[in-house]
């Protein structure tokens, strides 16, 4: 996948974010843990004991509707990453990568803008999500990350 990194840098909550544009395409946003976090090797859409539910009537909000629907009477799938972070379509990927989506040995989530009414270049329906954007939905997502992650005592 050809790309360029639109943005790297720390964000308020500490962790690495980048934002990349898949060329002629469409944007992702990533978030990166370090080895000691409690998230680090988690699979984006597997249940994980560090981290806490969506609470009881939270709004699906920005998430994606196909990691809803397969949730769908199955609490247990509410602590997967894809399902506890409301972020931009839910995050659609977890992994470590000595190059992608930039070189690190950080664990990272991600989410793309390449869903049912994003706009990808040269399309001509749907909303083409901005670097402003996509760099507020990193920001989001690492705040979430602290707030919704257990630490061991």
């Amino acid at each position: 996948m050809a790309y360029d990194v639109e943005k790297d840098w720390t964000t308020e909550a500490g962790f690495r974010a980048v934002v990349i544009m898949v060329r002629d395409s469409h944007r992702c946003g990533y978030v990166g843990v370090p080895a000691s976090h409690p998230l680090f090797g988690a699979d984006y859409n597997q249940p994980h004991p560090a981290l806490t539910p969506p609470a009881e009537g939270e709004p699906v909000g920005k998430r994606g509707m196909i990691a809803v629907f397969c949730a769908a009477g199955d609490a247990s799938r509410l602590t997967a990453p894809d399902l506890a972070f409301d972020v931009h379509g839910s995050v659609t990927y977890s992994g470590k990568s000595e190059r992608y989506p930039v070189p690190s040995a950080l664990w990272w989530f991600g989410f793309d803008c390449a869903h049912a009414g994003d706009r990808s270049h040269g399309g001509s329906t749907g909303v083409m999500r901005s670097l402003d954007y996509c760099i507020d939905e990193c920001e989001s997502l690492a705040a979430q990350i602290v707030a919704k992650t257990t630490l061991p005592a």
